[in-house]
């Protein structure tokens, strides 16, 4: 059970600095990546709110979205804030699982 705590508490960090980064990128970068950037913070606020809402459908068709729109944005970057967008990619595949709404 530690190791699922762990694992989630990690995957919520990066998350939420992924998500400054692309808040900060939609403010100063142009063009499509300020597009792209744009697009994942907002994805990503729903796919946060898809979680308190309790709505599984939602969640994946928002996980969808947030998986192609956050590779766009890996591709986008250069050197290592590759590495930001990889975790909205992480949070992408949890949502599409449906891991935060599993049972045990």
């Amino acid at each position: 059970m530690i190791f699922e705590l762990m694992g989630g508490i990690s995957v919520a960090a990066g998350v939420f600095v992924a998500l400054l980064w692309s808040i900060y990128q939609s403010i100063l970068a142009r063009g499509l990546l300020q597009y792209t950037h744009i697009a994942v913070a907002i994805l990503t606020i729903l796919g946060m709110a898809s979680i308190s809402a309790v709505s599984p459908f939602l969640a994946q068709i928002l996980g969808f979205a947030l998986a192609a729109t956050a590779t766009t944005a890996a591709t986008l970057e250069t050197r290592w804030n590759r590495v930001l967008p990889v975790f909205q990619i992480i949070f992408a595949i949890v949502l599409i699982l449906g891991l935060p709404f599993a049972t045990v």
